[in-house]
């Protein structure tokens, strides 16, 4: 990271509403140009609603964080979106622990490269480090937050432990989806404050 950040310019650049329109860039799926991501670009409500979701979950009246659901059209950006988020989460938040899994090999592969793709256009004055990895799905930084990609695929994807955020992608067509997230809700339940979004 270029400079130091603590306190409000680290809040900010945690907030995905905020750092996301500031600093990230995707490639445009109409023109295949790269442009700042733009939440309303291409949807109405949907990726702003991921966003939203991220920088300000909502609350049970026990002040522990809501999950959502989220079902969409096609090829809306849902959940590129969701790990644009838990890129954000993971770079400005010592230790934030971020898991996704996709419902195939290849989608999983193919959407942490476009993790890489945002991580290697950030400013360099503001990005978070990054711990050397070879690792295809996962990407660790400095400060112990890390993000991780998984297959739906794999005959048993129980984590293992309880990350902070967990994106469920296209989580219908995972192999075995009932038996799979099965292994996965037990980590995450006992929580007050994980993120859980699951979409399709």
């Amino acid at each position: 990271m270029g400079l130091p950040l603590e306190g409000e310019a680290l809040e900010a650049l945690a907030d995905p509403a905020i750092s996301l329109r500031a600093y990230a860039k995707i490639i445009d799926q109409k023109t295949g140009q790269e442009h700042t991501f733009d939440p309303f670009a291409i949807t109405d409500r949907l990726q702003e609603t991921v966003v939203s979701y991220y920088s300000e979950p909502p609350k049970t009246a026990l002040g522990q964080t809501k999950w959502l659901t989220l079902l969409g059209y096609r090829q809306a950006g849902k959940s590129l979106t969701a790990e644009l988020c838990g890129y954000i989460r993971s770079a400005y938040t010592p230790g934030h622990d971020h898991v996704c899994i996709a419902d195939n090999k290849d989608r999983a592969e193919y959407l942490h490269r476009r993790i890489h793709l945002t991580h290697s256009r950030w400013p360099e004055l503001v990005r978070s480090d990054t711990v050397p990895n070879r690792e295809v799905r996962q990407l660790t930084f400095q400060h112990g937050g890390k993000m991780r990609v998984l297959s739906g695929e794999s005959g048993a994807v129980g984590i293992g432990q309880s990350p902070d955020s967990f994106h469920g992608s296209e989580l219908p067509y995972w192999r075995n989806a009932g038996h799979q997230f099965s292994m996965i809700y037990p980590s995450m339940i006992n929580r007050d404050h994980s993120q859980v979004l699951l979409e399709s």
